[in-house]
């Protein structure tokens, strides 16, 4: 078990600073981009004009991660899927139109994927293990399962997370990008997570991937019956609504909360941890069937 000790999140729905997101939850609303803090209060004001948003939303959730736990992070890991489009985009255009020989390298540089976990480093100025995931839709699950073997290496304390943003240009590749009906969103959510037992008992008991997956049905049951499980009090997925015999209650297609990006799942599992932690209830299944032929299932359980 993999116990969380905090979350923050930054999305469409009022989740930072929110002791119940569960509670609060509402239908996505396409109209409003992300539900920010004031980035003042941690990031200083000549480092905030030259950040991006995904840069933005992923080292103030890590930073509110330390602040509450008020220790150093043994690692950070990092997933997502598309990285810092914005800067991408600009570099690209910068790149496209410029009629210099020579061109800033700074768009570029912020442009790569592991930049949020280098800003995130800085911001905290940890030098600790640092690594970022992209493995598409399932980055945030990958991202989690080496955070996990951090842990079994000795490692105390880790921060563990996913981030997107959106753009105007992904409107126009989404269909043959992520081919889902689902408005875009952005979104960052992080957890601090250790093997030491959190306040509340609640924690991470598995995450599996299969980025070969055939039958959805067949593969929950597997999963669930590896990890002992005989009972799921909610089951948060993306996609189809998962018929379970072993769910107490239907299940919620988290999209419709979250909107659509490749790490959605990470939020999912901050509602999951949510609804554990106010509710009379024992586990939550997070069943990340966004992509074709990929599976990503998290069991977020007290105990």
């Amino acid at each position: 078990m993999y116990y969380i000790h905090t979350i923050s999140s930054i999305t469409n729905q009022d989740s930072f600073r929110n002791e119940d997101v569960y509670a609060s939850l509402r239908e996505f609303d396409k109209e409003i981009d992300v539900v920010a803090p004031d980035y003042k209060e941690f990031i200083p004001r000549n480092s905030l004009r030259r950040l991006s948003p995904i840069l933005r939303m992923g080292l103030t959730c890590a930073m509110e991660c330390k602040n509450f736990l008020d220790k150093n992070f043994d690692a950070i890991v990092v997933g997502t899927a598309l990285g810092c489009l914005k800067d991408t985009e600009k570099f690209l255009n910068t790149f496209i139109t410029s009629t210099s020989d020579f061109l800033s390298p700074t768009a570029f540089i912020q442009s790569t994927h592991n930049t949020i976990g280098g800003q995130i480093s800085l911001g905290l100025n940890n030098h600790a293990y640092n690594m970022t995931h992209t493995q598409n839709s399932l980055s945030f699950e990958v991202s989690m399962i080496d955070a996990f073997l951090c842990i079994k290496d000795g490692k105390k304390n880790v921060l563990v997370g996913a981030a997107e943003e959106k753009i105007d240009f992904l409107e126009k590749v989404q269909p043959s990008l992520i081919p889902n009906g689902y408005p875009l969103a952005s979104g960052a959510s992080f957890f601090a997570i250790s093997g030491e037992k959190s306040k509340n008992k609640i924690g991470i008991q598995a995450v599996a991937t299969n980025f070969n997956s055939i039958n959805l049905e067949n593969e929950i049951a597997q999963f669930l019956a590896k990890e002992n499980c005989e009972m799921v009090d909610l089951i948060l997925t993306s996609g189809d609504v998962v018929k379970n015999t072993t769910s107490k209650i239907e299940s919620i297609n988290y999209l419709k909360i979250t909107g659509l990006h490749y790490s959605s799942s990470a939020f999912a599992t901050h509602i999951a941890h949510d609804f554990l932690k106010n509710n009379d209830a024992e586990t939550a299944l997070i069943v990340n069937n966004l992509c074709k032929g990929k599976l990503g299932l998290i069991l977020v359980k007290k105990g």
